[in-house]
């Protein structure tokens, strides 16, 4: 096979990776290998393989099979990204922010979570207010969610510098 050959269906699964791994809800291979712009047969082949892999998975809806990324997979690349680009300082700090945050809300609101903020809404508030709160439970959801994962970061992080060092080690 030549070079240009090898670059082209290099080019293709990466291609069928990067919308498989992005879609909002799941997709089946012919809808994946349309915005991917590759035959079908080709993205069943290589989305099989992301099945296999662990990187998506599947829901079969009546003789079809959809895919959307693995949640799983996700969750821990997510806290491998935290533990890679950030000290754990820096997380804590960032942990330490988005709890400010959160506390401003209740405290700006009256309210314990961002479902209680969203229930005000309908109050008889002006529209550029509705607005508003309704921005900031999204927010406020949004951080609760990254301060889980930074949560997680923080806890397995000596275990993952550890684990990297002892192979880093062993491989000298």
């Amino acid at each position: 096979m030549s070079d240009s050959g090898t670059t082209d269906h290099t080019a293709k699964v990466a291609r069928i990776r990067e919308v498989a791994m992005t879609v909002r809800e799941p997709k089946n291979a012919g809808e994946i290998a349309e915005a991917a712009g590759v035959a079908r047969n080709t993205a069943e082949k290589y989305l099989t393989q992301l099945v296999e892999a662990d990187k998506l998975a599947t829901i079969q809806r009546g003789r079809e099979t959809r895919y959307y990324p693995d949640p799983v997979t996700q969750y821990f690349d997510q806290i491998r990204d935290l533990v890679n680009d950030h000290r754990k300082d820096e997380l804590t700090a960032e942990l330490d922010a988005i709890r400010d945050d959160i506390d401003e809300w209740k405290e700006e609101y009256d309210v314990e979570s961002a479902d209680e903020l969203r229930a005000t809404v309908g109050d008889d508030i002006p529209a550029s207010e509705r607005r508003q709160r309704r921005h900031d439970a999204e927010d406020w959801d949004y951080y609760e969610h990254q301060a889980m994962l930074i949560k997680q970061a923080i806890q397995l992080y000596d275990t993952i510098e550890a684990t990297r060092e002892s192979r880093i080690a062993s491989a000298n």
